[in-house]
């Protein structure tokens, strides 16, 4: 049986890669710094094993050391590139039309080319031995200098290796359509511009990418827009990235990672944190995790934010720009946040936009996590009005952060504002005033029961607004506390029945109001209660206001949905289960008790009832309206009359 081999079309591939895999052309200025990066570290890594090697006396010391090597190799490389004294990334640009990007890096030899350029997937940073990509690299995939042909019908590359002293120059190019071509190059192939690379290379050895904007793609070879990726991208790289136009330099990356390798003091940081995003911030965290090696400051927001809120952060891959957003890695709650983050292992996905999820991923996270918990925590213990200031701007994210970290509730939960009859009242007031923490579960309820229990000076909690709820019953929890909902019957025992004398004097009036009511769902009650002032009160359960809001829906709804809604309307009970109380207590109540003629009774109930849906901020309808504005209007013809 014969074995057949994949072939790839690069065409297509081209454009899997432009339509599904990165967000924009503007990557190509991110792939082509990620290998100039992994060069530079390539170059680094090479001249490390050779010293290693040149300072021991036989093979199994030489092999020993450059073990040792392996290990401190990072920290070498960090120190001779942070100095500036290794790597360095130049850029030439031709406005509109072409852009050179050339490093000093390791280069790559003719066979080289053959295995990392030719075939799709593979990768010049993969090991030799494990055939594994080495953590030291950005680039993973072997497919970031496609993206070249987003904005450039022919990539040219120019490379000479540092495997050897007598390493020709050589030039690539490569084209859409899957074809290339190589060729050894001489001081005679070159002239003008080129021939100061062609002296660079042959001098040292490193790669230029020479790319020629196609049809559409002028403005990504601008002046503009290359410097505004490549600040972008590759701020935080530590060795020089160098613009050259029209014979004039400029370095774009002065910048550095303050909480890396020395101490720095907040102020310090708070300036880094201004400089990276243009805006003031409250405080800032710094954090670190060994688990991917990503450390990073929290910047936290001197504004309030809403908790669906989305936040642009800067993470970083090994100091290159990898993505603003922060799922998975920032925890969902602290958008009150903006983070600077640098990782070292942590895996990228193939778009280098975003990090495979795994296990030191979820590390990272929990240890940014208890850096920001642990900051809250001692804020509020070390620094109360610092903490009293950071509550009150972003009290409502508290709240997710309260309900999600209970090492923190106790904490948290003091500060929380409360609805209340007897004011706003704190949680830590709550908890300590040793009372039953009633609480109305909606608007609508507490606006209806609100002014029965502020007259009676008792404890009513509105928790209709956001996580209300949850924190008043983790309270309770908490500091062992009864906690419940108002019921109907609860409200009654603000009320008191009248004595045998007012039933009898009261009997025929309750009657015709009781039938009065009867074509709204709603029965009368006459009791004593308080306020004095308030002639009636209108309470019902959940089933009418239900019905309520059905037939409300249906007065302003099309035909097309009236059987749906009439539909959950026979569905609910029939029973009267609203009540209108006439209160007893109230002047005009009792003159009204005392009136013979049923028409007038009819007039000022039904304007009662109608009052008393204003007052607990139910919707009328229609019908409703119109019989409150007819009875005004009979007052007011017979008030005339009487002049």
């Amino acid at each position: 049986m014969e074995d057949y081999r994949f072939k790839v079309n690069l065409g297509g591939m081209i454009e899997i890669l432009s339509d599904h895999l990165y967000s924009s052309p503007d990557v190509y200025i991110r792939e082509l710094l990620q290998n100039a990066v992994d060069a530079v570290t390539g170059r680094r890594k090479l001249e490390d094993a050779k010293e290693s090697v040149g300072g021991t006396e036989n093979g199994s010391s030489a092999a020993s050391e450059a073990s040792v090597s392996e290990e401190k190799g990072v920290c070498a490389r960090e120190a001779g590139i942070q100095n500036g004294a290794e790597g360095r990334i130049l850029v030439e640009i031709e406005e509109g039309r072409s852009i050179a990007f050339s490093d000093n890096g390791q280069g790559l030899t003719e066979e080289e080319i053959h295995q990392f350029l030719a075939i799709i997937g593979e990768s010049s940073k993969r090991s030799l031995e494990s055939g594994r990509i080495e953590t030291d690299y950005i680039g993973r995939f072997g497919i970031g200098l496609l993206s070249c042909f987003m904005v450039s019908d022919e990539i040219r590359m120019l490379t000479r290796s540092c495997r050897s002293g007598d390493a020709p120059v050589l030039e690539w190019r490569g084209k859409p359509d899957g074809t290339y071509t190589i060729k050894k190059m001489g001081a005679e192939d070159f002239g003008g511009e080129e021939e100061e690379q062609y002296k660079a290379l042959a001098a040292s050895c490193g790669t230029s990418v020479l790319l020629t904007a196609k049809a559409g793609m002028e403005e990504y070879f601008t002046r503009e827009t290359i410097e505004r990726l490549i600040t972008y991208y590759g701020l935080l790289l530590p060795f020089p990235i160098i613009i050259r136009q029209h014979g004039q330099e400029k370095q774009i990356n002065p910048t550095y990672l303050p909480w890396e390798g020395r101490d720095t003091n907040r102020q310090e940081l708070l300036l880094f944190g201004q400089v990276m995003f243009d805006e003031q911030f409250f405080d800032c965290v710094p954090f670190h995790s060994e688990e991917g090696k990503v450390s990073g400051v929290a910047y936290i927001r001197n504004y309030p934010v809403l908790p669906s809120a989305r936040v642009s952060h800067r993470i970083y891959l090994k100091n290159m720009l990898l993505t603003e957003k922060g799922d998975n890695l920032i925890p969902d709650w602290a958008v009150f946040t903006k983070c600077i983050v640098n990782a070292v292992d942590l895996r990228p996905t193939a778009s280098r936009e975003g990090f495979y999820v795994d296990e030191v991923l979820e590390a990272a996270r929990e240890a940014i996590e208890n850096c920001l918990t642990e900051y809250i925590a001692a804020l509020a213990e070390e620094e109360p009005d610092r903490f009293r200031q950071f509550f009150q701007i972003h009290h409502l994210t508290l709240m997710s952060l309260a309900l999600a970290s209970p090492k923190l509730f106790g904490t948290l939960a003091d500060y929380f504002r409360f609805e209340t009859t007897r004011g706003d009242k704190s949680g830590y007031e709550l908890r300590t005033e040793g009372e039953p923490l009633i609480y109305a579960p909606t608007e609508e309820k507490y606006k209806q029961l609100s002014q029965l229990f502020f007259a009676q000076d008792k404890l009513l909690i509105n928790v209709s607004y956001v996580h209300s709820l949850d924190l008043l019953k983790r309270l309770g929890a908490m500091y062992q506390l009864e906690v419940s909902a108002v019921e109907d019957w609860a409200v009654e025992d603000l009320m008191k029945d009248l004595s045998p004398e007012d039933q009898d004097e009261g009997f025929e009036f309750l009657k015709i109001a009781d039938r009065i009511l009867k074509p709204f769902d709603c029965r009368a009650e006459l009791k004593y209660f308080s306020p004095y002032h308030l002639p009636a009160f209108y309470l019902m359960d959940e089933n009418t206001l239900l019905k309520r809001q059905i037939a409300n829906s249906r007065s302003k709804a099309g035909s097309l949905f009236y059987k749906m809604l009439d539909a959950f309307a026979s569905d609910l009970s029939n029973e009267r289960a609203a009540s209108l109380y006439f209160n007893y207590n109230n002047p005009l109540v009792r003159k009204l008790a005392g009136c013979e003629k049923e028409q007038d009774i009819r007039i000022f109930v039904e304007i009662l009832y109608v009052q008393a849906l204003q007052i607990g901020g139910f919707a009328l309808h229609n019908n409703e309206m119109g019989m409150l504005n007819r009875n005004i209007m009979t007052l007011m013809e017979r008030g005339l009359s009487d002049v």
